[in-house]
C-alpha cells in the first residue's frame, strides 16, 4: 500500500512538473509572438495634420489622368484600399453610405487602390458595388501610397480646400466618427 502511495505521489509530481514546463513554454512563445505583433502596431500611417499634401498622378477607370491639382479648392478624403484586403471590403458599403453625408459637408470621398491594375480594379468595383470614384496609381512609377504614408490598408487622408492634411490614419474602431469629424474642419 505504501509503494502505491509513493508511486502515485511520484507520478503526480511528474505531471505537475510537466505542466509547469508546458506553461513556461507557452509563456515564452506568447512573448515571442507579441514582440512580432508589436512591429505591426507601430506602423507609421498617415501624414501629419497641417502638412501640405504631396502631388500624385493616378488614373480613373475611364483612363483619365488625375493629379492633386484636380482637387484644388476642394476638400477630399482619400481612402487607401486594396482588393485583397478583407477589412477594406468590409468598409465599402459603409463608405458608399457615407458619400451623401460627405457631399453635404463639401467633401468628396475618393478610393485609392494601392495594389491592383485597371482590370482588377474594374472587377473589384463591379463585384462589390462600389459607387465611389476610384483612382489607380501606376504600380511601377507612382509613389502615391508611400508619399501619403498609406503603409497599411484601409487608411485615409482628408485634405482641406488648400490641400493641407486635416486628418490621416488607420481605420480603427470609431473610424466613421474620426472621418466625419475631419470633414467638419475641412
Amino acid at each position: 500500500m505504501q509503494s502505491i502511495w509513493v508511486t502515485n505521489s511520484v507520478l503526480l509530481w511528474i505531471v505537475v512538473l510537466l505542466n509547469l514546463l508546458l506553461t513556461i513554454a507557452l509563456i515564452r512563445r506568447f512573448n515571442r509572438i507579441s514582440t512580432h505583433l508589436s512591429a505591426f502596431t507601430d506602423i507609421d500611417v498617415g501624414l501629419e495634420k497641417g502638412s501640405q499634401a504631396p502631388d500624385f498622378q493616378a488614373q480613373t477607370l475611364t483612363g483619365e489622368t488625375v493629379t492633386l491639382a484636380d482637387y484644388a479648392r476642394k476638400a477630399v478624403s482619400f481612402i487607401f484600399i486594396s482588393p485583397h484586403c478583407g477589412p477594406c471590403l468590409d468598409k465599402i458599403s459603409a463608405l458608399n453610405a457615407l458619400a451623401p453625408k460627405a457631399k453635404q459637408a463639401g467633401v468628396e470621398i475618393v478610393l485609392v487602390n494601392t495594389d491592383g491594375d485597371k482590370a482588377e480594379t474594374a472587377e473589384f468595383v463591379k463585384k462589390h458595388n462600389v459607387t465611389l470614384p476610384i483612382l489607380i496609381p501606376s504600380n511601377e512609377h507612382n509613389s502615391f501610397a508611400s508619399d501619403y504614408k498609406a503603409n497599411a490598408t484601409p487608411s485615409y487622408c482628408t485634405l482641406n480646400q488648400d490641400s493641407h492634411v486635416e486628418a490621416a490614419g488607420m481605420f480603427e474602431p470609431g473610424w466613421e466618427k474620426q472621418l466625419t469629424s475631419a470633414w467638419a474642419t475641412a
